[in-house]
């Protein structure tokens, strides 16, 4: 702890960071469960983050890189470490695509092809994804109309390549801004380096990403949408406004939760919460934690739940399946902290 308080005090110096100490997290997580964290950070830009990531590795201090905290089941005894929350590094600029520029990106997993005028939603990590999708609609962009409503940060949606409605995160992604880890072949040691790329197809996978299970923090992604005419923006609003409409329906916002708890797998024949509904374990609880008695796929917090009883029921769950069906459920939620 002599060394995490040592690290708040430099990083209390940089005047682009806010320093949080003995932090509660629960309130910072969208299924409302956690302990506290030693330090959290609130870089202020690029290089308040890079200054911070840096200062981390000189000192071997673990960190966590928090987005919308909308995917992770946080531990109900913290993190010891530093968490970075990328909140404050939000934004949107708007930057036409122009034909010149097409061939850097054909590549990449977007549709070029079809579609009006094609234009670059240049967005900060920490931006929320519904952010994005409400700022296309209100101008008239169209493409990410399935993502209204999709809780969490455009960082986080492309580390993990968020998938919803046969949409995927990487179908509209072009250059990603990131945060690289570099090794030293000299000395040993590490630095983060910025870097800029725009990643071919292959790079990508159903729920995986380039940054997937890697040490790169990405910084901004670009969301290509094409431009509407003026007559078709009321139909980009109910498009967007039917999607919102369907997550609601599924009982995404009814209680405290992460979202879809397992990934789905081509393989089994249908949708995980199928399977699980199949099995008879709709409602099926552990403390306070539940799986959703409307949906199989859901895990809800549906009296102050700890981390321990989301965990436990989720290997409840995975048992029960394999047991009953031979498949093995894979996780999509992370679990963090102690």
């Amino acid at each position: 702890m002599t060394i995490l308080r040592e690290i708040a005090q430099k990083l209390n110096t940089h005047e682009a960071l806010k320093v949080f100490t003995d932090e509660p997290m629960a309130r910072r997580f969208s299924f409302k469960i956690g302990g506290k964290t030693p330090v959290l950070v609130e870089p202020e830009n690029e290089d308040a983050l890079l200054f911070t990531l840096n200062l981390l590795l000189e000192n071997n201090v673990p960190y966590f890189i928090l987005g919308g905290g909308t995917n992770i089941v946080f531990g109900d005894n913290g993190f010891d470490g530093v968490v970075i929350s990328t909140d404050k590094l939000n934004g949107i600029d708007e930057i036409p695509l122009v034909s010149r520029e097409f061939s850097a990106y054909k590549n990449s997993p977007v549709n070029l092809e079809t579609g009006g005028p094609k234009h670059i939603l240049k967005c900060g990590c920490g931006t929320a994804v519904n952010a994005i999708v409400n700022y296309a609609v209100k101008n008239g962009f169209t493409g990410i109309e399935a993502f209204c409503g999709l809780p969490g940060t455009v960082g986080g949606g492309c580390y993990m390549n968020a998938r919803c409605f046969d949409l995927e995160m990487s179908m509209v992604t072009g250059a990603v801004e990131y945060l690289e880890k570099v090794e030293s072949a000299d000395s040993g040691s590490a630095r983060y380096e910025k870097r800029r790329k725009i990643f071919t197809k292959d790079s990508w996978a159903y729920k995986i990403s380039p940054f997937t299970d890697t040490d790169s923090v990405v910084t901004s992604v670009e969301i290509i949408v094409s431009k509407a005419a003026v007559q078709d923006w009321d139909k980009i609003k109910e498009n967007a406004a039917q999607f919102m409409k369907a997550r609601v329906d599924k009982g995404h916002f009814k209680y405290p939760c992460a979202g879809s708890v397992f990934k789905n797998n081509h393989d089994f024949g249908k949708p995980t919460g199928v399977i699980v509904d199949e099995c008879g374990l709709k409602g099926l609880a552990y403390g306070g934690a539940q799986v959703a008695p409307w949906h199989g796929n859901i895990i809800i917090n549906i009296e102050t739940a700890s981390a321990a009883d989301v965990k436990t029921l989720v290997q409840m769950v995975k048992d029960k399946v394999k047991a009953a069906t031979g498949f093995d459920l894979e996780c999509e939620i992370l679990f963090y902290g102690n």
